[in-house]
């Protein structure tokens, strides 16, 4: 119940609030130089999801450095799915919640991103969530997540209602270990507004 309530509260903060969020994070470039990483170990044709695609943030990495990938994309904002179908009609956008598996695309992916996305479920449901990721895509694939390891918004606003799972960078490597997913490559970057706040990784799945 915890998870349906917080993942709709925070559906509706970015439903409310998508203007906003596409002005701000207009910067597609963002993860260059950890897509550029994870390309090489993806088939040259790969099917790749972004969960949490917004409003298509990362669909010019696609369009460039990674136009031999097939782009599919999952939000749970109607907002943000309007205005990606309108930039890029071309690709496909799907309203999807990964904390629902009967939202999912039914077909299996040669790969992943979930970019600032995951810490938005309660850690109580984290396990079937990561087996979800695990259904949707291929053994040993390989998937790009950020994680925050502080709040990236706290006192921002106080209207955001979004939920917020914070897990110091130890606990995330304890939990990806624990799951069997190898980290490939790690490292820290900063966030839109906030300093050194996110930790990032490439992972592999069991």
């Amino acid at each position: 119940m915890k998870k349906i309530l917080e993942v709709e509260k925070t559906k509706k903060y970015y439903d409310k609030e998508f203007s906003t969020w596409t002005d701000k994070k207009t910067n597609s470039f963002y993860h260059e130089k950890q897509f550029t990483k994870i390309i090489p170990l993806w088939p040259e044709k790969a099917s790749i999801i972004d969960i949490g695609c917004a409003h298509g943030i990362h669909v010019p990495l696609f369009l460039g450095i990674g136009r031999k990938l097939t782009y599919y994309g999952i939000d749970i904002s109607k907002s943000f799915l309007k205005i990606a179908r309108r930039r890029y009609p071309q690709l496909t956008f799907e309203e999807g919640n990964i904390a629902d598996v009967t939202t999912l695309p039914k077909k299996k992916f040669d790969g992943f991103i979930a970019a600032a996305v995951l810490m938005h479920i309660p850690f109580l449901h984290w396990n079937e969530i990561f087996t979800k990721i695990e259904k949707i895509t291929k053994a040993g694939a390989f998937g790009y997540i950020t994680l925050p390891v502080a709040h990236p918004s706290k006192g921002d606003s106080p209207t955001d209602t979004r939920h917020f799972e914070i897990l110091t960078e130890d606990e995330q490597r304890q939990y990806f270990k624990e799951r069997n997913w190898k980290i490939k490559s790690a490292g820290v970057m900063d966030g839109f507004t906030t300093k050194a706040i996110w930790r990032w990784y490439i992972v592999q799945l069991p």
